[in-house]
């Protein structure tokens, strides 16, 4: 049973607050006792990309997307099911959030139904309880507006905007989010990084590219050390070229044996 949809103004935020947006390749709903007891160990094929430091607990709420995207690719890649991803999905998170999400699952042992019943109602349960439209349009305004602040680098102004974005549901795209980076930072980096940038630079480059000290850029230091040295390979090689044609020219001296007078 799919749960109805949250119900958001703007069209773009659908798709973000549908639960059948982070469903599995795998439809089936069937759970047997055969599948719970091989379930434990496909448990940690599943969670093991998310490791022990990178488990959610619930904060920041918006990092709800970034679980359930995760989540459904790993499931699809270690082809789990529907029904058994209804038993994984909390294994993915931490307390105090693991705790709550086992509340509101079904116990053979208790005979509790539980609040949800089925993978997407478990999807759609953790979007309720975590985001709403207008904390995810503030989270978008401020990717929207962000630049770069006096006492943050470039590379650290690039982490934020990729933070900000993974928390906005990746609304930019690579590309997208590279623009980002260079209409946000300082104006003197900006005009080197449209001069420098390719279609191949990741955002992490540009954002190195960007990297300022002061008013001069350290890489025009090191362009700058490659010129000179350049010159002075070019110079040494002019010299020994004349001293070679010197020595041509020079008649040569014959004589006798060494000690000998002339």
């Amino acid at each position: 049973m799919v749960p109805s949809s949250i119900r958001v103004n703007h069209p773009y935020y659908r798709d973000m607050f549908d639960c059948e947006t982070y469903a599995l390749d795998n439809k089936s709903v069937v759970y047997t006792q055969r599948q719970a007891r091989t379930l434990a160990l496909r448990k940690s094929d599943v969670a093991q990309p998310f490791g022990v430091h990178d488990k959610w607990d619930g904060s920041p709420p918006s990092q709800v997307f970034q679980l359930l995207r995760e989540f459904a690719k790993a499931c699809d890649d270690n082809d789990i099911s529907e029904g058994e991803a209804f038993y994984v999905l909390q294994e993915c998170t931490k307390e105090p959030l693991k705790s709550k999400m086992m509340m509101v699952l079904p116990t053979r042992r208790a005979g509790n139904p539980g609040e949800v019943t089925s993978c997407l109602e478990l999807i759609d349960w953790m979007l309720r309880r975590h985001v709403d439209e207008a904390s995810v349009a503030a989270l978008f305004e401020t990717l929207n507006v962000a630049v770069q602040q006096d006492d943050e680098d470039e590379l650290s102004f690039a982490k934020r905007l990729r933070r900000l974005n993974t928390e906005c549901g990746l609304m930019y795209a690579e590309g997208a989010l590279k623009r980002r980076v260079v209409e946000g930072v300082h104006r003197a980096a900006r005009a080197t990084v449209l001069e420098r940038k390719t279609p191949g630079m990741t955002v992490a480059e540009s954002a190195r590219f960007a990297q300022t000290k002061g008013d001069k850029h350290p890489w025009l230091g090191f362009d700058q050390l490659k010129a000179r040295t350049k010159e002075r390979a070019v110079l040494a090689e002019k010299t020994r070229l004349r001293r070679q044609a010197l020595l041509a020219a020079s008649p040569r001296v014959s004589g006798g044996a060494r000690g000998d007078p002339p």
